[in-house]
């Protein structure tokens, strides 16, 4: 007798079957990959760490500067921007007030002001707060007499110098000011005297400016100088309120512009002709150059701009990071495309000239290469090819 027919098995499935199951499977990992993703450290943007120590608490003042301080920039520069934190302890700050690489200045009342360079996400040594210091001294004017030759007769004093204590050498930043009285004499004080690189930068009209070291009892001599009185012809669209010429090579001597472009620089020592440069210019618009030489006009015209890429010139393959220069007028950098741009080109025959690394260690070397462009007025130039040979 044949055996009863079983009923089918039922099985349990989502609507759509097995796929449904996958689906299901699918989702729940997704969401636990989420979940680990989110509870994975995140990478923080770089910083700068500063760590102050060494005195009580105090709330203490910083300035932030632009660490691009060159012969084409003023001197003092600028400030970026200032903020004021509570010390001793860590403070840290992003790329809204060290945008790459920027100098630091701290003050506060009993703290000698001071300084430090930094660079957005590299480590900084922990500033040691210390109590500041005064150093005194004389701004003077040798005047000679004849006797078997040219000798020093005489100390004049110079009251109302300016004597600056500058942090980095002669393009550094200002720690603190004062003038000297009508013996000549001066006492500055406010500046921590442990620091490195600092030094004085004196002026008076009618003298050249000077340099001079950080030492107590110092006499600072100053040589007359004269006067330079020049023109700017600037274009109906260039504000001249917001420039400044600086004299090349000699940081802090510099001056502004009058309404019609007019300006008188003083500080420059007699027989120098020093290069001129009109700092402040719009991008569109470049200098024709200029040495110092009396009644001296510099004409301001519409600027010329240089596109294009380095590469390496065997294969043409692009490089990345490469300085490319226009004489001492621009520079930039190329991106990882080897790509680059410099602006601000005055007319004329201009050649571009890019650098690059090569090697490791003792063997690491500089290679270049040249190429010759020009320039007329408001022209762009695209796609000027750089040729690096990388290999000897």
């Amino acid at each position: 007798m044949p055996e009863p027919r079983r009923p089918p098995r039922r099985h349990h499935t989502l609507p759509g079957g097995r796929r449904s199951w996958w689906l299901l499977v699918a989702v729940l990992l997704a969401l636990a990959a989420l979940g680990a993703w989110r509870l994975l450290p995140r990478a923080r943007p770089p910083e700068v760490v500063l760590e102050f120590h060494g005195l009580p608490a105090v709330d203490l003042e910083l300035t932030f500067f632009p660490d691009r301080l060159a012969f084409t920039a003023p001197s003092p520069p600028p400030a970026l921007a200032r903020t004021t934190v509570a010390v001793p302890g860590r403070v840290r700050f992003g790329a809204d007030l060290v945008p790459g690489e920027a100098i630091v200045r701290y003050a506060a009342p009993g703290i000698g002001a001071g300084y430090r360079h930094v660079r957005l996400g590299e480590p900084v040594a922990p500033i040691v707060l210390r109590a500041p210091g005064t150093v005194a001294g004389r701004v003077v004017e040798p005047t000679g007499a004849w006797a078997f030759g040219w000798r020093c007769a005489e100390l004049r004093p110079v009251a109302g110098a300016e004597v600056l204590v500058m942090g980095g050498g002669e393009h550094g930043i200002e720690l603190a000011r004062v003038r000297s009285d009508q013996d000549g004499r001066f006492a500055i004080g406010g500046v921590d005297l442990g620091l490195d690189g600092l030094g004085l930068r004196v002026r008076a009209p009618g003298f050249a400016l000077a340099h001079a070291p950080l030492r107590a009892g110092l006499d600072v001599p100053l040589a007359r100088s004269a006067a330079h009185r020049g023109r700017v012809r600037l274009p109906p669209e260039v504000d001249p309120g917001s420039l400044r010429v600086l004299a090349r090579g000699l940081p802090g001597v510099e001056a502004g512009l009058a309404p019609d472009g007019g300006f008188v620089l003083d500080h420059v020592p007699d027989g120098l002709r020093p290069r001129l440069l009109v700092h402040g210019l719009p991008p569109a618009w470049a200098q024709l150059p200029a040495l110092l030489q009396p009644e001296l006009e510099i004409d301001v015209v519409a600027a010329a701009t240089v596109r294009g890429r380095v590469v390496e010139a065997a294969t043409g393959e692009p490089l990345a990071g490469a300085l490319v220069l226009c004489g001492d007028t621009a520079a930039a950098r190329s991106d990882a495309s080897g790509r680059f741009e410099l602006v601000q080109l005055p007319p004329g025959p201009a050649t571009i000239e890019a650098k690059v690394e090569v090697g490791t260690g003792r063997r690491r070397t500089t290679r270049s290469g040249t190429k010759a462009v020009p320039l007329r007025r408001g022209e762009t130039v695209d796609e000027v090819l750089v040729p690096i040979a990388t290999e000897p």
